[in-house]
């Protein structure tokens, strides 16, 4: 997740990424703490498992690739130090 470090949290109505000319939330389907745009969205859309086309699924490309919806996600938020 260190590619989103620092990033601002992006919503449909709140465009806070890196990405000039492009919304990433509305583009991925989901809120995230996008760069411009991510390497994990685990607030994307629930596809079932590997599926094809945009990466608009709840993905971790560097676990199963972008083209792969979790079917499950668990975030645990913890503070610095």
């Amino acid at each position: 997740m260190y590619v989103h470090n620092g990033s601002a949290f992006t919503t449909k109505d709140q465009d806070n990424d890196l990405r000039y000319g492009l919304n990433c939330a509305l583009y991925y389907s989901g809120a995230w703490w996008y760069n411009a745009c991510y390497h994990s969205n685990l607030n994307g859309v629930f596809l079932n498992g590997v599926y094809a086309g945009v990466q608009r699924g709840v993905t971790w490309n560097k676990w199963k690739g972008d083209l792969y919806s979790m079917p499950f996600r668990e975030m645990k938020i913890r503070p610095i130090g």
